[in-house]
């Protein structure tokens, strides 16, 4: 299993459940020898300062690569606001999967964008549910009052904006909670939001890094939980909301569309300022509704990746050293 960088990315995250995940079904990390298949996790983040470096960066590492190569693809391009921006990542991930032996991705979103600028057909295989603590971590100071909450990275377009606007616009006017920290090189971010916040009137909290126990104590305090990124390919906050027995309130989108297709109950989804404003309403009068019994219904994420591997290691002629 590949995955280069800090371990608290979510992408690594994601890489070392799924090792976890396959040990149930007979999957053994290779030792100190070459191993009978490799597992690589891309996005150009992880790899280099832009997305030409990080693609020829993997490219030379994957040179090295005995047997097969699996790479899972995240934040897929293929709908960015600036299209240069969308030219270069995709002509970045054409590159990473012109050396895989299979590309995966985790959603039916993500294969058509996949197949747009590749024309591969990828694998799909959708995220597991995050692995949160059902206990443990205090009850955060800011639930003494009705909140919205948005859990994850901060980041511009995750919605935080979009909750602070639906907040001003609600009775009561509730503290919306910003469950996570600011992501690197968005540091101005948080004031911009802070002063718009302000200007309406609302209570906003930014509570920083978050460990796994606290960040499931913040999901179960929240009173509404939210997920309004309309862009989103795969969201690990949304499955995060849905681990923590909350069914999150979420901005219609392709993604979104999918997950309440494939998962009925998970989620809530609002197309508009009007539906989420009494969806939100609706919630904060009876908390119930975000609330759900009993466990999420969600594939064996594992046994999909040890499946896979084994197609994979009966494909003909991808020895490479």
């Amino acid at each position: 299993m590949h995955a280069p960088g800090p371990e608290g990315h979510g992408v690594v995250r994601h890489a070392a459940q799924v090792a976890g995940l396959v040990a149930a079904h007979g999957v053994r990390r290779a030792g100190p020898g070459p191993a009978d298949l490799t597992h690589a996790q891309f996005t150009d983040a992880l790899y280099g300062p832009d997305v030409a470096a990080a693609a020829a960066a993997f490219r030379g590492w994957a040179a090295g690569v005995r047997g097969p190569l699996v790479v899972t693809l995240h934040d897929v391009p293929g709908a960015d606001p600036d299209p240069a921006r969308d030219t270069r990542r995709r002509a970045g991930y054409l590159q990473v999967t012109d050396v895989a032996d299979v590309v995966v991705v985790s959603s039916r979103h993500e294969a058509a964008k996949v197949r747009a600028f590749s024309g591969r057909e990828p694998e799909i295989v959708e995220l597991p549910l995050p692995e949160l603590p059902d206990s443990g971590g205090a009850v955060p100071a800011w639930a003494d009052r009705t909140t919205l909450g948005v859990l994850g990275f901060v980041y511009p377009g995750k919605g935080h904006a979009e909750a602070i606007e639906a907040a001003a616009r609600l009775p009561g006017t509730p503290r919306v909670v910003a469950a996570g920290t600011v992501s690197p090189g968005h540091e101005g971010l948080r004031g911009a939001l802070a002063a718009r916040a302000a200007e309406l009137g609302v209570d906003l909290c930014v509570t920083g890094y978050l460990g796994s126990a606290d960040l499931a104590a913040a999901a179960r305090a929240v009173t509404v939980p939210l997920a309004p990124n309309r862009g989103v390919s795969a969201s690990g906050s949304l499955l995060a909301w849905i681990a923590s027995g909350r069914v999150p309130l979420a901005a219609d989108g392709d993604y979104v569309r999918e997950i309440a297709d494939r998962r009925p109950g998970s989620i809530r989804v609002y197309r508009d300022d009007a539906g989420l404003d009494a969806a939100a309403a609706a919630a904060c009068a009876d908390p119930t509704r975000t609330r759900r019994t009993g466990p999420a219904a969600w594939p064996d994420v594992g046994a999909l990746h040890a499946a896979l591997y084994a197609r994979a290691l009966a494909l003909p002629g991808v020895a490479r050293c």
